[in-house]
């Protein structure tokens, strides 16, 4: 109610929210079928994909290498340079894969994940081992190739041909047939970088051809209406993605076939933006319903699930302001939030941008959806960000523009090449390190310098090692060239991505376990600086005893000493601290235009593995127990409500952290209803407008999660919010299974 008042907040009645402006449309059978023909694909049945199984899996597990891409890397030994060699390899795979056209899909454009017989996995086997011992291994030790927002508008606009024709018209001013017989080593990097581009991309429309022609094969003995929609979708696929989009239709399959195709994480960007022209035409020329339009819309959205396995992240935001400032939010902004209750999924990974001019509606709807137990939306500060990009050099046109790449880290749509999580600091542990390292006549000012010089030690250390990563990538090609082609400005520049072909790129080091350290510091200061009831020596010895014999202080820090995340002012002011000291490393370090180094505090999972592999911590963390998630509090330290958790988390200035920054909020199903409605919204409002940059929900209760440990069999599709990302809780492991359980729940 005091945050009501002071921001003025309308809220809606029951009337009303039942009077939305654009009600949603339910679920149909055909969407149910469609749910039922993808979960029973490879990635979704993938419960860890990080083991070796049937598909071997280099790098973090994100890319499948198929026997199609190693027959191709092997066949082109002789290519004049590694990249040229990847792009043939990438071709193969294109060229090798089979058209896959499920039984009731409207859109269509999957992964190809073949059933090998024995004598292929044999093969399989072997240039697997070939590949890994051949003189480039990239795929193993360099950069993330995906984690990228592509420019989906462009596609649609120009097509295929239109970017082939940009690329021939950028080799024709090479000008190579007047050069001298030694041209410059420039030039001749553009012209590779060109052909490998042309070399993939003629292998797209190869396989967008053959699904045009597997289509109108199964329509031939195909009864009506299946008989129709297979012709439609052939005479789709004859035109898209090749030539530019005419229609809503359109395209969506453009858009799915190209990223249906690449094996990694690349989101659906802003859809209500670059879709909302053809659907709004389509709906006034009287040839697609709102009924149709969802139905595809939700075939749409059901793809990102068979390209996206457990522990990771792929989706779409929706909402904010564009670049004059107006509100983005029109009916495609509804009906993909409609799509998400409809799927019922971890992916894709839904968000709402939020700021002054949302809608109640549209935040009501919004929370409607939560309180079934489905964990997306997630609430973007839609102003903090596009104004904290703007500082960090993007132009307002680009900022306004932004997407959640994966999971809560900040990138700019078809400009970007976000470095997500590239290194991690665990600041508990480098806190028990600096304490190590500090004498007896220590004060705590000198403390907490000597922290901040290891921080900034480490982050220097690990940076040199990932800049040498990307070195290499620049060197040899480490990514699908096909994709630069909707990354400006590289075919401008005639620079793949890790040549520095992007416009902008950013460094997002991450900085885990945020509040552990917070905590830890507060212990510090007050148990051995002010009531001095033991020396930093006899503390570390303690901690790394794991408190034993000592569970009375452990009790005593716990229940009696400040805590992040109550809105205490000395815990708040110790955070806000540490946030500006972390935040002067980056300020402090000279960065190239476009080169930006920005820090988060989103973890992923590294909270609950990091934590495991460590000790025990100065705010009583018992050994190998999970850090504090994200910005969020320590794990049930949070004692005071929700409204308290917040006041805390805006003390200090978040947004320069689009490294990530993610604020996870715990209720009982009893406790965020409809009804509850407009209390979320004003806390909501209330947290953006004092800086919050993201806040996800999580509607479930300890009983269920409990239960769901206990008898794992009957919550299968119980999905839970993690950190950025959603999960279904029965597949992590015990450590994230235990953090998730010991949040406060309101």
């Amino acid at each position: 109610a005091r945050h009501r008042q002071a921001l003025k907040i309308r809220t809606h009645t029951h009337k009303e929210v039942c009077e939305m402006k654009y009600p949603p449309i339910a679920m149909t059978w055909r969407t149910q079928k469609i749910r039922e023909e993808y979960l029973k694909m490879p990635v979704p049945q993938e419960d860890n994909p990080y083991l070796d199984k049937k598909y071997k899996h280099f790098c973090t597990g994100d890319r499948w290498i198929t026997l199609g891409f190693l027959e191709g890397w092997l066949a082109h030994e002789d290519a004049p340079t590694t990249r040229r060699r990847r792009s043939y390899a990438e071709a193969a795979e294109l060229y090798a894969a089979q058209p896959i056209i499920t039984e009731h899909e409207l859109l269509t454009g999957h992964l190809y994940l073949p059933e090998y017989t024995p004598e292929e996995q044999k093969r399989y086997d072997q240039l697997c081992e070939m590949f890994r011992m051949s003189s480039v291994t990239l795929l193993e030790r360099g950069p993330r190739i995906d984690h990228l927002s592509l420019d989906l508008e462009k596609l649609l606009r120009i097509g295929i041909s239109g970017i082939v024709a940009e690329i021939h018209a950028r080799m024709a001013e090479l000008n190579l047939q007047d050069r001298n017989v030694y041209p410059e080593f420039e030039v001749m990097k553009q012209y590779d970088f060109y052909e490998c581009c042309l070399l993939e991309l003629e292998a797209l429309k190869d396989l967008q051809k053959r699904y045009a022609q597997k289509a109108r094969e199964m329509a031939e003995t195909a009864p009506e209406p299946r008989k129709s929609e297979l012709s439609q979708m052939a005479e789709i696929l004859e035109w898209v993605p090749e030539h530019p989009a005419r229609n809503f239709r359109e395209a969506l399959q453009s858009v799915q076939f190209f990223l249906g195709t690449l094996f990694g994480l690349y989101p659906l960007n802003r859809p209500d933006r670059y879709l909302y022209p053809y659907y709004a035409e389509d709906v006034r020329a009287g040839v697609l319903t709102r009924d149709e339009a969802q139905e595809l819309i939700d075939n749409f959205c059901l793809h990102v699930s068979t390209r996206v396995f457990s522990r990771a992240a792929c989706g779409f935001i929706v909402g904010g302001q564009d670049a004059q400032g107006n509100l983005v939010e029109n009916e495609l902004t509804y009906m993909f939030l409609t799509a998400l209750e409809h799927i019922r999924m971890p992916d894709p990974n839904g968000a709402l941008a939020v700021n002054d001019q949302t809608s109640d509606d549209i935040l009501h709807y919004s929370v409607e959806i939560l309180s079934k137990g489905i964990t997306h939306p997630a609430f973007y500060n839609d102003s903090a960000i596009v104004e904290s990009l703007m500082r960090y050099g993007c132009s307002r046109e680009d900022a306004v523009n932004y997407i959640h790449t994966t999971c809560a880290e900040i990138s700019v749509v078809g400009k970007t090449k976000s470095h997500t999580t590239p290194f991690m600091v665990a600041l508990p542990k480098t806190l028990k390190e600096t304490v190590r390292a500090c004498g007896k006549e220590t004060t705590f000012a000198q403390l907490q310098s000597a922290y901040i010089e290891q921080i900034s030690m480490q982050l220097s250390k690990d940076c040199f090692r990932y800049v040498m990563r990307m070195l290499e990538a620049s060197r040899n090609g480490n990514e699908p060239m096909r994709v630069c082609c909707l990354v400006e400005d590289c075919i401008s520049r005639g620079r793949s991505i890790f040549e520095g072909g992007e416009r902008y790129s950013f460094l997002q080091p991450i900085l885990v376990g945020f509040s552990t350290a917070v905590d830890s510091l507060i212990a510090l200061k007050t148990l051995v600086f002010e009531e001095k009831r033991l020396t930093l020596s006899e503390f570390i010895q303690t901690v790394d005893q794991d408190f034993a014999g000592n569970e009375a202080l452990r009790q005593y820090i716990i229940h009696k000493l400040p805590h992040y995340g109550n809105d205490n002012q000395e815990a708040d002011a110790m955070a806000a601290w540490l946030a500006e000291n972390i935040l002067h490393i980056f300020q402090d370090s000279p960065m190239l235009a476009g080169r930006i180094m920005m820090p988060g505090t989103f973890s992923y999972v590294t909270h609950a593995g990091l934590g495991a592999q460590d000790g025990a911590s100065f705010d009583g963390r018992r050994a190998h127990f999970s850090y504090s998630d994200g910005c969020g509090p320590v794990q049930g330290r949070d004692v005071n409500g929700p409204t308290a958790m917040m006041l805390s988390l805006t003390s200090w200035e978040q947004s320069a952290y689009l490294g990530g920054m993610v604020v996870n909020v715990k209720f009982a199903p009893k406790h965020l209803t409809p009804e509850h409605a407009d209390s979320f919204i004003a806390m909501l409002r209330a947290f953006l407008q004092r800086g919050g940059i993201e806040m996800q929900v999580n509607v479930v209760d300890r009983e269920t999660l409990l239960d769901a440990r206990k008898h794992p069999e009957n919550h299968r599709d119980l999905i839970v919010r993690i950190g950025g990302y959603s999960d279904y809780y029965v597949r992590l492991s015990d450590a994230l299974q235990e953090e998730i359980l010991e949040r406060r729940e309101y």
